[in-house]
């Protein structure tokens, strides 16, 4: 599967995923997201990389990052719900579809996990947006 195939990881994991399988790319954005880590060409029992994914994984991953290399340093991007981005994206995909079912403030708000308040800023930002008045500069 190609990295177009993991929309929601962030390129990292999504590198991760097409060498080692989405379940170790999710089980090191778990263990280390957020984190500098060193991915090590030769691994030793108890490596945070072989408590993480297993030691097949481990190794998959080793020889891709570490190519010619004794060890490769990497930031650990959080995985897809804990990424900021992502949690915008979901929050604006379900008030969308709450609005467009006609949902109350309040349903929004239950369906989007986000305050009424929120609920009443996204309408606000809806019709300026679909407004055909012309906007000043």
């Amino acid at each position: 599967m190609t990295r177009a195939g993991w929309p929601d990881l962030p390129p990292l994991l999504a590198e991760i995923a097409d060498v080692a399988g989405i379940e170790a790319a999710l089980a090191i954005a778990e263990a280390k997201g957020g984190q500098q880590v060193f991915i090590v060409a030769h691994l030793r029992p108890g490596n945070w990389l072989i408590e993480a994914v297993g030691g097949e994984k481990a190794k998959l991953i080793s020889d891709h990052f570490c190519s010619g290399r004794s060890r490769q340093k990497l930031t650990i991007p959080f995985g897809p719900a804990g990424s900021y981005q992502a949690l915008r994206r979901r929050t604006a995909r379900a008030l969308e579809d709450a609005a467009s079912r006609g949902d109350s403030a309040n349903q929004m708000a239950a369906k989007a996990g986000v305050t009424t308040r929120t609920v009443h800023r996204f309408r606000s930002r809806r019709r300026a947006h679909n407004s055909p008045q012309l906007k000043l500069l």
